[in-house]
């Protein structure tokens, strides 16, 4: 992915998934996956709330409201913002789940990611449609449209999420 050394701009070699080295300068440069979030919120039914996605990747799927952690932010303020901007309300009670690590396609990029996935309970008066989502709607657990969900780390912990319920 990368092709120049961000210390000395001459070209830079790929030696692993992870490792890219410069032979002029010696800087090695690791990428690592970028950190998402996700939060699974129920309605006083039980229900999961799923938004649906407005952009590409995945325009037009469900998926847990959430997004990408911001340089400074820490999870709990990166989910603040992220459900604020999407959904205009805070968040309360947030409880780490479990991690899941996958893929995002990025106009022609395919970045490693890493979702942490919390629970936590809306604060607000009601739910708006804002910023990156075209929709919301809140899914028995029964009923949940595994085949139209974004991301296959969003469905693992969706899966994770309902079988420790059990």
């Amino acid at each position: 992915m990368y092709i120049f050394c961000p210390r000395c701009s001459k070209k830079i070699a790929k030696k692993s998934e992870s490792l890219y080295v410069c032979n002029h300068c010696g800087f090695h440069l690791y990428e690592n996956p970028r950190p998402t979030n996700g939060l699974i919120a129920e309605n006083e039914k039980g229900e999961i709330l799923l938004v649906k996605r407005k952009d590409d990747p995945k325009k037009g799927y469900w998926d847990l409201p959430g997004g990408f952690v911001d340089m400074g932010e820490t999870l709990e303020e990166s989910f603040q913002r992220e459900i604020k901007e999407e959904l205009g309300v805070k968040v309360k009670n947030l409880k780490y789940l479990t991690s899941t690590a996958d893929r995002y396609l990025y106009k022609g990029i395919n970045l490693h990611t890493i979702c942490f996935i919390f629970t936590g309970k809306l604060k607000g008066k009601e739910l708006k449609i804002r910023d990156d989502i075209s929709g919301f709607q809140f899914f028995p657990k029964d009923k949940i449209p595994f085949k139209r969900i974004a991301f296959t780390g969003v469905k693992k912990g969706i899966k994770y999420y309902l079988s420790s319920l059990k």
